[in-house]
């Protein structure tokens, strides 16, 4: 289960093995309800950007906030601690917290928190080894690109290995092949939401993911402004006709007048 305190949902699925995700975000729902209108506020982001790590990765949890970032910190549940600040666990350095080498008593629930109780969004990271299809952490937008990314990786390996044939599952339906190990999306769409997983073709399967795609909120930008009107002719077509018969008589009679004095 995932939630997400700005759009006040629950996100439920049958995944045995993610199954503290819902004492603890549930825990999260009920302590930040009542600051939810707060959550533009403050925006958890985390790099790498992917909801699943492996075994000893180092992870860095960002607030960003408009203007100080004093009032502002992480904080997390897991199965063993709830609301629990970031100088518990990690390296605080201003408004990030870093982890250096995760363990899956990382597993949890993430959020940044104020002085008084605001919160921003939730980040769900799981902690595990073998498998892992690696995707986003945060929703996208309608119209981004995103690539996930079926990577294996032993336990006290150094590297993970993407360089394999995976098969990809979206809902729990076969999607595809990819020789690579990733399957890339161009333009996402709602379409294209759910819960994701890929399989190794000896190491078994991944993890599920959640992939979720919110639509783009319309511009804001005023149109153009009409291009200016031309100028209005400086004489009309008939005006000028009558102006050059006028000048032509005049000329005419001044003419006639000239030729008669001379006479």
């Amino acid at each position: 289960m995932f939630y997400s305190p700005t759009h006040c949902r629950l996100v439920f699925y049958n995944m045995k093995s993610m199954e503290p995700l819902l004492i603890f975000s549930l825990w999260t729902l009920i302590h930040c309800l009542d600051f939810v209108k707060a959550a533009a506020a403050a925006t958890l982001s985390i790099h790498p950007d992917r909801s699943v790590l492996f075994f000893y990765e180092t992870v860095t949890l960002s607030c960003a906030v408009p203007g100080s970032f004093s009032s502002w910190t992480v904080k997390r549940n897991t199965s063993t601690k709830s609301s629990v600040s970031c100088e518990t666990w990690g390296q605080l350095n201003g408004s990030s917290c870093t982890i250096k080498g995760v363990y899956p008593s990382d597993s949890g629930v993430y959020w940044c928190e104020s002085d008084s109780g605001e919160c921003s969004n939730t980040i769900n990271i799981r902690v595990a080894t073998g498998v892992i299809l690696q995707g986003p952490a945060v929703p996208l937008t309608e119209g981004d690109s995103v690539t996930l990314n079926c990577s294996y990786k032993e336990k006290y390996a150094k590297q993970s290995t993407s360089n394999f044939s995976a098969a990809f599952y979206r809902n729990g339906t076969f999607i595809g092949n990819k020789s690579e190990g990733r399957m890339s999306f161009i333009h996402v769409s709602k379409e294209n939401e759910g819960f994701y997983k890929c399989e190794h073709p000896t190491k078994g399967r991944s993890p599920e993911i959640w992939l979720e795609v919110r639509a783009r909120a319309p511009s804001t930008t005023a149109p153009p402004p009409p291009p200016p009107h031309p100028p209005p002719p400086l004489m009309s077509l008939p005006r000028l006709a009558y102006t050059i018969f006028l000048f032509m008589l005049f000329t005419g009679i001044l003419i006639l007048y000239i030729s008669m004095c001379k006479s």
